[in-house]
């Protein structure tokens, strides 16, 4: 009976201590695999807020700061790894030496439409730099990986992988865990978007044998040795196993159990093993069973064991739950260092952001302030020289004079227009246009503006489609692209102005920021020095300007960004340094016939009032209500003035006659102008309401969209096209 007693309290302490190992060991790989997913987590929020705009150096000095090779042991190393175009190979490679990585080359060739070049991995040992520039795309295995990472927006580990880092005799099986990075943070909500804006991953790399060797305690394994395999145990897929003990003994006791980490199934196998302690235990059985004339003392000794036993059991219970604990303490230990690196470098990003907000505004206002100045001092000298000359009596010399103050207050206007345009705020006039017609019509004047020592070539391709487009704003921007082609061949070249239809597909489209579909494209190539990658990085960036101060404000092409984008189409630039620039405008096809020539109309006369018709105007600027009332005069208006919105309601509340509205969008006293108008039309539902602005208002009118007898005149305006617009309303 003590043998029997003794032999079951044996048999249960054995079974409960290989238990107790084997969950100790897998709770180590579970509670590791959850702290390394947060520290790649962390990561990845560095890249979604800068994307590919992040340094080797500040990467660096992020690996630096997390501590991470005291504090992550059996982690080989972290890095980034983007994912574009397989067209892009040869510029990106230019791309990672301006962020800091030398001699970068994307390795191996591949016919894959996508690549994934390793672009950083740190720390910056031997083995982690053998990774540099190894598209993960090339294999199928690395790129079942990133694509479940994608689709999921969660950690994905891969399959049991030799690592490219393996680059001396002693070969580990390894395996990556990659954790996505999305544009502007966070993870969309559906697989579309989660795919539209997928920029790349954050990866570790581990050796699977110094991972668990580093992670699983020793004590356990001293108990319960076992195996772990990357799916279905075979030597093929064995990513490690525990070493034996040169002095335990194999027990009988087995154990299979599977861990689901990063969306691969690893299946863990545990075989008991007794320590020469553990093993003691046999041999008192056989002494207690061949002592019968003890039976009684040996009892006795059977229970005491079992106590023992038993004790022993709630020790290791008790450890199970402290190293338990211990490990979430260093799980909150680690997520509040991630915490409080996020913070600071938020902290550290808006002191950052403020200062380029500074810097940009000073950009701005030293250069509308050089261009103003300059303008407002040709119109006030001719005015003044107007005066005189008058004073004089030699009216002769006036017309000059004028001509150089409205050429200058024409050029005031196309500044503020670009302004506009620039925050997509312009008020646009969109017509189906003929774009080779347009081009056409522009050589002569593209040709004198950039002089004889530049050839301009016009390459436009037969069909052309109509594009919906802004004919006058889309000049604008042709010369402009012309005029910075000229500036990039200050020795002479060639600009060739090339038009194209179209058809944008959804990938092209993704990586082109646009939506899919039928496109007419304008491009306009030089011949001239080219951009490097950070210059073209930036070239749309309002006040942007490689321009000494005081020779550029930098929104030239922010405007014609702003242009496009407006008008639903892109922009995009195609440069190298030595080889010239070409930059691409893509705008909507228009299905129909395009409208006339779009040249300007020529100045026409000034159409007469009907007797008795009389026009209300409502503005705060008393120069402006001067200029109108004395223009409706002349024309034989009653015209009848009002500064704020509050004076022009109680005269459209009174029974005074009034055939049209001309009030500014913006005025005092509370009431705007098209508060104004729909104050009006309550009780006067026909009235007819002119808009005169110096800013688009945008926000005063539904989708852009404006009730039927209004309408929108953009200030400054020519007085002709003022009466015309008048007379059209009034007849309406």
């Amino acid at each position: 009976m003590g043998t029997a007693a003794t032999w079951r309290a044996a048999t249960t302490r054995d079974r409960l201590t290989f238990l107790h190992a084997t969950e100790i060991e897998l709770r180590s790989v579970e509670d590791q695999f959850r702290t390394y997913a947060a520290l790649l987590r962390g990561g990845a929020g560095l890249f979604a807020a800068h994307g590919d705009a992040v340094t080797l150096a500040e990467f660096r000095a992020y690996v630096d700061r997390i501590e991470f090779q005291s504090l992550y042991p059996g982690f080989l190393g972290i890095g980034f790894t983007p994912t574009l175009p397989a067209a892009e190979r040869e510029r990106f490679a230019a791309r990672a030496e301006a962020l800091g990585v030398p001699s970068f080359r994307v390795h191996p060739s591949t016919d894959n439409p996508l690549i994934s070049p390793v672009l950083f991995a740190e720390p910056p040992n031997p083995r982690n730099q053998a990774a540099i520039g190894y598209d993960v795309m090339s294999d199928p295995v690395r790129r079942d990986m990133v694509e479940r990472a994608r689709d999921s927006g969660q950690p994905a580990a891969s399959a049991r992988i030799q690592l490219v880092q393996e680059i001396d005799a002693n070969k580990q099986a390894g395996f990556l865990v990659a954790m996505p990075v999305y544009a502007g943070g966070g993870v969309p909500s559906d697989l579309a978007e989660r795919r539209r804006r997928f920029l790349g991953f954050v990866f570790g790399a581990f050796r699977a044998n110094d991972l668990f060797n580093s992670i699983v305690a020793a004590r356990a394994e001293e108990d319960a040795a076992f195996a772990i395999y990357d799916g279905a145990p075979d030597e093929a897929t064995l990513l490690h196993r525990s070493a034996r003990a040169t002095d335990a003994v194999a027990g009988r006791l087995t154990r299979e159990a599977t861990l689901k980490l990063g969306g691969r199934t690893w299946t863990v196998r545990f075989e008991q093993r007794l320590s020469p302690r553990r093993a003691s235990a046999l041999s008192e059985v056989w002494l207690i069973g061949g002592g019968g004339l003890l039976a009684t003392a040996l009892l006795g000794f059977a229970a005491f064991r079992q106590r023992r036993t038993q004790d022993e059991i709630r020790r290791l219970n008790a450890s199970l739950e402290a190293r338990v604990q211990d490990r979430t303490r260093d799980l909150r230990e680690a997520a509040d260092r991630l915490r409080q690196a996020g913070e600071e470098r938020a902290r550290m990003e808006e002191v950052l952001r403020q200062s380029q907000k500074m810097e940009a505004v000073g950009q701005l206002t030293g250069g509308l302030a050089h261009d103003f100045n300059n303008l407002l001092a040709a119109i006030s000298g001719s005015l003044e020289l107007i005066e005189a000359r008058i004073g004089q009596g030699r009216s002769k010399d006036v017309a000059k004079y004028i001509a150089a103050a409205q050429g200058a207050s024409k050029r005031a206007a196309a500044l503020t227009h670009r302004l506009l345009a620039f925050s997509r705020r312009q008020t646009l006039a969109p017509r189906a246009v003929d774009v080779n017609r347009l081009v056409d019509g522009m050589l002569d004047l593209v040709q004198r503006t950039v002089g004889p020592g530049i050839d301009v070539r016009h390459a436009g391709a037969d069909d052309l489609w109509p594009a919906l487009v802004d004919p006058s704003q889309l000049e604008n921007s042709l010369l402009n692209l012309c005029i910075n082609a000229r500036d990039a061949m200050p020795d002479g070249g060639r600009i060739v102005i090339e038009t194209q239809n179209r058809w944008i597909d959804r990938r092209r489209a993704e990586a082109q920021d646009m939506p899919e579909g039928q496109y007419l494209s304008l491009c306009v190539s030089d011949t001239g020095a080219g951009m490097p990658p950070e210059v073209v990085a930036r070239a749309f960036d309002p006040f942007f300007t490689t321009k000494p101060m005081g020779e550029g404000t930098g929104l030239g092409l922010s405007m014609i960004y702003g242009f496009a984008k407006q008008s639903g189409g892109q922009v995009r630039i195609a440069s190298e340094v030595g080889s010239g620039t070409t930059v691409c405008l893509y705008l909507p096809r228009h299905r129909g016939e395009a409208d006339g020539d779009g040249s300007v109309p020529e100045r026409r006369p000034m159409a007469p009032a009907v007797a008795g018709e009389t026009v209300l105007i409502v503005d705060d600027e008393p120069t402006v209500r001067m200029l109108v009332s004395d223009v409706l005069s002349e024309l034989g208006y009653t015209a009848v003035e009002a500064t704020d919105g509050a004076g022009g309601l109680r005269v459209l509340q009174s029974d005074a006659r009034v055939d049209l509205l001309v009030t500014d969008v913006g005025l005092p006293g509370g009431m705007n102008g098209r508060q104004l108008a729909d104050a009006a039309r309550a009780s006067r539902p026909g009235l007819k309401v002119l808009f005169i602005t110096g800013f688009a208002e945008t926000a005063l009118f539904d989708n852009d969209r404006i009730e039927p007898g209004m309408a929108v005149l953009t200030k400054p305006f020519a007085v002709d096209v003022l009466a015309a617009r008048i007379r059209e309303m009034i007849a309406l």
